[in-house]
Order: C-alpha cells, then sequence, then structure tokens
C-alpha cells in the first residue's frame, strides 16, 4: 500500500512538472482574415455576469428566482433544445434564422416597460441567443484553426472587459447593460448571417468519434469553469461601479497576458486554466473579509482573472474536439451538457435567495473541490492531452503552415522527398494519424504506413514527435 502512495506521488510530481514545461504551437500566420465571422463569437460572450441588477429589479421574480438566474436558464437550454435539430447541411441557414428570430424577440423587449412580460419576452430572446451560442461554438470548433480559436476567444474577452470598465465609468450612464446587449446581439446577427454553407461540409466526411478521455478532461474543465465563475455574479456588490472598474481593467490586462501566453512564451493553456482556479479561490476567499476593507476591494480586481478562464476554456474545448470529435458527439454533449449547465444559474441563484449570506462559503467549497479534482487529474490530462505524444491538437499546426514548413525543409536541407511523403509529412504536423492520412489522400492504411516508414527513413527519426521535433526545434525549448 505505501509503495502504490509512493508511486502515485511521484506520477502526479512527475505530470505537474511536465504540464508546466509542455508548449502550444500557435502561430499569428495561421489566422485567415476571411474567417472573423467566425472566431467573434459574441453569443458565447459572458452574457449575464453582473448585470443582474440592472436589466430588472430583484423584486421581479418568477417561481422565486430571479431574472438573472431564469434568463441564464434560458439561454442554456436554448443552446441544447434548438442545437438538437441542426445537421451540418442546414447549419449555415439556421444559424441565420436562429440570429434573425433572436433579434426581432430583443427589438421588441428593449421598448418594453418593466413588467412580467417584459421578463418573458426577454426569456424568448435568451432562448435564442443560447441557439445563435450552439452554432457559434460549432463554426468556432470545426472550422477554425487553434490560432484564430485563440485571438476570437481572447476578442470576445476584450469586448467584454471593456464593456465592463464603460459600465462602470458611466460612460453609458443608466443604459450599458442594454446597449451591452445590443451590441453582442447585433454582433451575432451579423457573424452569424455571414455564415457559409460550404465551409460546413467538410465536417460531413469526419470518422465517427467516440467520447473518449481527451473529451472528458475537457469537458470537466469547461463545466467546472462556468460552476466557479458564476457564483460572483450573485455575491453583493459584484455590480458596483467599483467592481465593474476592476473587473474591466484587470481582465484587460489579463486578455493581453493570455495572448503573450500562447504566442510569445507559447506555454500550454493548462497554465492557464491553474491561473484561472487560484484567482477565482483568491476571489472568494477574499470576500470573507468586511465589507469595505481593502482586502475585499482586492477581491474584485483578482476576479479580473475569470477572463483567462473563459479563453481557456473555449480554445481547449475547440481544439480537443476538432482533433477527437465529430458533429455527432459535439451535438450530443451541447444538447446534454449546456440544459444541465443551468444549474451554474440554479444552485447560486437558490442559495442567494434563500439563504444569502452562505454564498461567499458555497463558492470557496466548490471552487477549491474543482480545483482540487483537476490537480489530482494531472496525470490523466498529461497523457491523454497536453504532454500526450500527439494525441492532443494543441502541438499540430494549421494546414498552411504545415505544407509551407515541409516545403521549406526540403529545400533547405535536400530532403528529396517526393510529392506524397510531402502531403504525408504536412498531414502528420497536422496531427493526423495513418488512418487519418489514409482517409484524406484516399489510399490504403498500409500504403500511408509505407509514406510514413520512408519519410522517417529520409529524416533519420523513428516517431511523430521527432518529425515535429526536427522542423519545429523552438517548440521543445524551455
Amino acid at each position: 500500500m505505501a509503495k502504490v502512495k509512493a508511486d502515485t506521488r511521484r506520477s502526479l510530481t512527475a505530470s505537474l512538472v511536465a504540464l508546466r514545461r509542455s508548449k502550444d504551437n500557435v502561430n499569428i500566420r495561421n489566422v485567415r482574415s476571411g474567417h472573423l465571422k467566425y472566431m467573434l463569437i459574441f453569443p458565447l460572450a459572458p452574457v449575464f455576469a453582473n448585470m443582474q441588477g440592472a436589466l430588472f429589479s430583484d423584486s421581479l421574480q418568477l417561481f422565486s428566482l430571479d431574472a438573472m438566474t431564469l434568463m441564464g436558464s434560458a439561454y442554456c437550454i436554448g443552446a441544447g433544445a434548438l442545437f438538437a435539430f441542426t445537421r451540418t447541411k442546414n447549419m449555415a441557414f439556421f444559424a441565420r434564422l436562429t440570429a434573425l428570430v433572436t433579434a426581432a424577440a430583443f427589438a421588441v423587449w428593449l421598448f418594453m416597460p418593466e413588467s412580467l412580460l417584459s421578463l418573458m419576452m426577454a426569456l424568448v430572446f435568451t432562448f435564442g441567443l443560447g441557439g445563435c451560442a450552439a452554432c457559434a461554438a460549432f463554426a468556432y470548433t470545426f472550422i477554425l484553426n487553434n490560432a484564430e480559436r485563440l485571438l476570437g476567444a481572447a476578442a470576445i474577452s476584450l469586448f467584454f472587459a471593456l464593456s465592463q470598465l464603460d459600465a462602470g465609468l458611466s460612460l453609458l450612464s443608466g443604459y450599458f447593460s442594454r446597449v451591452y446587449l445590443a451590441v453582442l446581439i447585433l454582433g451575432t446577427a451579423i457573424c452569424l448571417s455571414l455564415y457559409k454553407k460550404e465551409d460546413f461540409t467538410a465536417v460531413e466526411g469526419r470518422p465517427r468519434a467516440s467520447l473518449n478521455p481527451a473529451i472528458k478532461l475537457t469537458l470537466y474543465f469547461f463545466v467546472a469553469h462556468y460552476f466557479v465563475e458564476i457564483f460572483y455574479t450573485y455575491l453583493p456588490g459584484s455590480s458596483s461601479a467599483a467592481a465593474q472598474i476592476a473587473n474591466g481593467s484587470v481582465g484587460i490586462f489579463v486578455v493581453s497576458l493570455a495572448v503573450t501566453l500562447q504566442l510569445i512564451t507559447r506555454r500550454s493553456v493548462w497554465n492557464m486554466c491553474n491561473i484561472f482556479f487560484i484567482a477565482m479561490l483568491l476571489t472568494y476567499g477574499l470576500y470573507f473579509m468586511p465589507e469595505g476593507s481593502a482586502l475585499r476591494s482586492v477581491a474584485r480586481y483578482i476576479h479580473g482573472f475569470e477572463q483567462m478562464g473563459y479563453i481557456a476554456a473555449y480554445y481547449l474545448l475547440g481544439c480537443v474536439f476538432k482533433k477527437h470529435g465529430d458533429f455527432r458527439l459535439f451535438k450530443l454533449c451541447l444538447v446534454i451538457i449546456l440544459p444541465v449547465s443551468m444549474l451554474s444559474y440554479l444552485i447560486p441563484g437558490a442559495i442567494s435567495a434563500y439563504t444569502p449570506d452562505s454564498l461567499p462559503l458555497a463558492a470557496t467549497l466548490i471552487t477549491a473541490a474543482v480545483f482540487i479534482g483537476f490537480i489530482l487529474l494531472s496525470p490523466a490530462y498529461s497523457k491523454h492531452l497536453f504532454a500526450a505524444e500527439w494525441s492532443d491538437a494543441f502541438r499540430s499546426v494549421d494546414m498552411t503552415e504545415a505544407v509551407r514548413k515541409v516545403e521549406e525543409s526540403d529545400e533547405l536541407e535536400g530532403l528529396k522527398l517526393t510529392p506524397r511523403e510531402k502531403e504525408v509529412a504536412a498531414l502528420l504536423l497536422h496531427g493526423n494519424d495513418a488512418k487519418q492520412i489514409a482517409a484524406e489522400l484516399t489510399i490504403s492504411v498500409h500504403t500511408a504506413n509505407f509514406h510514413i516508414k520512408n519519410l522517417y527513413k529520409k529524416l533519420d527519426i523513428n516517431k511523430r514527435s521527432e518529425l515535429f521535433a526536427r522542423l519545429y526545434p523552438e517548440s521543445f525549448s524551455l
């Protein structure tokens, strides 16, 4: 028993070291301007954070739940329920239709006085916005490459942080929340109306995927991120001007930090996940300090690191599902998980309604529990995601970059690769295995392995990770 415990500790320590050193390969040159409409995931922006006292008064409730809890729940249900009816062939049409209906419902709500009827209309447009979010999430996952996903999530985080700063400074006094939602829904309508049917056709031929460990680990962080972050929305003072300024100003810095970590230092997104959990744990822990104290004020600044979790969650989700998933599995996860995620609104909403003094304790305990779980899962994250030998999508490069790099290396080093070997090398760099290469090139798996063997022989390497190390040595430096 003692030996097992010692081995477990060594495994955990080794995994943590490997994860800290792991790197991603994100190149800004891979960004395609024509894909901006898929990068700007407006309907996935933090929609209701810190708005609970602005859109509706606390007195307006339904089933003893406040408006923000109900709207958040409608958003989650809409994402799952509406996406259940989509197919890759009708995705572009469905996205445009959902965006149009959502925009129309929002326009009606915008001019309604606060009442139970206006709350019902708000539930309609947030339900539709959830459907828009599902379409945007699908495009973000399967159409974009890693660099585009990172910058897309960062752009929406920056939009939200700037909006928070604007609200705190009262530049749009009394109208911020409605203006924010108007810009968000207008951006959603414009982007989704530009979706092209042909961009979704490539997803149809993907091989059938299963719910493997990589996807399960990704979903753990994605759902945990929502459950952890949403508690702050219900804490007292979280929507005050001072809190908005603190969140917005630090949020802008955090977005810049996240982009720097990925594009310049190329540190793994695993580091971003840990920074998010630590920041949220500190935020909730400091909420035990008296209101008006310096430490309580510090908590509001630290909470700006919520943007780190948002970027990491969506970037990680997109990378892993594009590598390991398909449309059927993506839909299954979305249809099940997003409606279940409404619990992330219902739980803190119920606590806020019945035992508001327990919110800081509940937030701290839940954050600590999921963070401990995340750390204990480090060996699994190392094996199946961040430090895995080509089981992940993080070290793979976009095909345009892969083809360019292979051609460049062939010319500079005189490798004399055949056209087919160049294709195989590019696909290997993109993260494909022999079976996927065979399907892509319409050849047998035996033939694909034959070309891979010849390629390795010419490069004097033995495995795929060595191919990446040979062509991208800078990504393996510490």
